[in-house]
């Protein structure tokens, strides 16, 4: 008994850890020169690909590659934030384009952002087909050939029709952040990546604000003005494709794709990079099963809709629309009120576009204290006061109003943070990817509906309506927030999933 008791205990103690299994025992462990530990010659561990990834962690290869995906965020914000300056230029003033539209503002605007909600389609399939690094390539030319050539427009269509596909690449810009998600470990895929995707996204907003001040006071010429805008806002994108011959592969699609041996390399390298001495130096990536995709469709709707998540996800997607809407009007409208009321313009939008910066942070440490939605509440309560404050241009002085527009901004952007983090993490696993592209297809419509809302006009009562409308959006939003039934803090996916059953 005693020896059986033993054997038992030894048994116990050899098991691996879920995902892992070695096929050869060795009789001890050696480091190679490398870095590497593993066992002796002739050992083979095979992981699955979860596992691989966490054991690596998080080092040097993260850091730059958020870099390399992250810069595609800060492109989509530059792009974006552009709008803000370039649309008045040339619908009105000096260097205004000819056209034959009757609102050739909210056409640019929202052009682009249909161009978004259809390349985020097309470049999904793309990524899904081709690979998600092939997508990122595609994507990321069509932004910067067609940003290019819009500084040679000679009319409104003109520029509209190129607009359309910046957007239509801009829609790609998801591939990036698939491929991020898809090489870091489970640990690190919540918060860390949130944070990075939100400070570069800012990091984009304040580019396209300094460079769009920078050339009013460098280019005296309106018409070479916005021209030149326009080329340096694809500047971003050209790096980017510069920096593509060191993007890795997705190796979670390399596996999918039958390319086991390819999806090992990576990891091997990102082991290296990472200097994961603990990392085994023989192993084997586990083959995926095929997953039946047979009625797929339906059993995600079933769980978005079901009888326990359909008020959620209808609450949701009530969120992203006005929380969006209201983000994307607020920075479009800002330059065109404060122009309005001559005062200066790009201190304003700066100072707000910077102010995002805190409010990221702000909303990192909340979401853990008081749990996302309470941070959904508070951000979306500041901002509604914030909002309205700054629609009272006729009894507010110039610095109150920018104080109003810092907090407005901070507040939609630390909100859109707790938003990231909430939506997937109240679904289970095989829904998260939908819900986020449910929530990605309302920002879309919204940016369309902001676009007339902000570019419809230029008189600063136009500006006052849209920002009382923006206020009002984000005061339902507080109401909804409050109305959402789960609190996703500290919960485990099994409790999701359990709780979904």
């Amino acid at each position: 008994k005693d020896s059986r008791r033993r054997r038992d205990a030894n048994t116990q103690d050899a098991m691996p850890e879920a995902g892992t299994m070695t096929l050869t025992v060795a009789e001890e462990e050696e480091e190679d020169e490398e870095g590497f530990h593993g066992h002796g010659h002739g050992s083979m561990e095979v992981l699955a690909l979860p596992v691989a990834l966490d054991r690596v962690g998080w080092g040097p290869f993260h850091w730059k590659f958020v870099v390399q995906c992250g810069l595609s965020w800060s492109c989509d914000m530059i792009e974006i934030a552009l709008l803000s300056f370039l649309i008045p230029m040339v619908t009105s003033g000096p260097a205004a384009l000819p056209s034959s539209t009757p609102s050739p503002g909210f056409l640019v605007g929202g052009v682009t952002f249909a161009g978004e909600l259809l390349g985020s389609l097309l470049f999904g399939v793309v990524s899904d087909l081709k690979g998600r690094r092939i997508g990122y390539l595609a994507s990321t030319a069509l932004i910067a050939l067609a940003g290019l050539l819009c500084a040679a427009s000679q009319n409104v269509e003109t520029l509209v029709a190129l607009r359309f596909f910046v957007g239509l690449g801009l829609g790609g810009v998801t591939c990036a952040f698939t491929l991020l998600s898809e090489v870091v470990g489970s640990a690190h895929r919540g918060k860390r990546i949130i944070l990075s995707m939100g400070l570069l996204w800012t990091a984009g907003g304040v580019f396209a604000t300094g460079a769009a001040w920078a050339l009013d006071a460098l280019i005296p010429d309106p018409n070479w003005q916005w021209r030149a805008l326009v080329m340096v806002s694809a500047a971003p994108s050209v790096l980017l494709l510069i920096l593509f011959p060191w993007l890795v592969e997705s190796p979670r699609f390399h596996l999918g794709a039958g390319k086991r041996e390819a999806a090992e390399k990576t990891v091997r390298k990102i082991a290296l990079a990472n200097r994961a001495s603990a990392f085994p130096r023989n192993f084997r990536l586990r083959e995926p099963s095929a997953p039946s995709s047979r009625g797929e469709g339906a059993t995600i709707a079933r769980v978005l809709f079901g009888e326990d998540l359909w008020p959620t996800t209808l609450i949701l997607a009530s969120l992203w629309l006005l929380n969006m809407g209201s983000y994307y009007g607020i920075c479009f409208v800002t330059p065109i009120y404060f122009k309005a009321q001559h005062d200066n313009v790009y201190v304003a939008a700066f100072v707000s576009s910077v102010s995002e910066v805190p409010g990221i942070l702000a909303v990192s440490w909340a979401a853990d204290r008081v749990g996302r939605r309470g941070a959904l509440i508070a951000g979306y309560s500041v901002c509604a006061v914030a909002t309205a404050l700054l629609s009272l241009s006729a009894y507010l002085p110039y610095a109150a109003l920018v104080t109003s527009a810092v907090f407005s901004r901070a507040s939609a952007m630390a909100s859109i943070m707790a938003l990231y983090l909430y939506t997937p993490e109240v679904y289970p696993t095989q829904a998260r990817n939908a819900a986020l592209g449910l929530g990605s297809a309302c920002s879309r419509v919204a940016g369309i509906l902001v676009s007339y809302l902000s570019f419809r006009s230029e008189t600063l009562a136009s500006a006052v309506a849209a920002i009382a409308v923006y206020a009002a959006s984000v005061a339902v939003s507080a109401v909804l927030a409050f109305l959402l039934p789960i609190e996703t803090k500290g919960r485990s996916s099994d409790a999701l999933r359990t709780t979904t059953a």
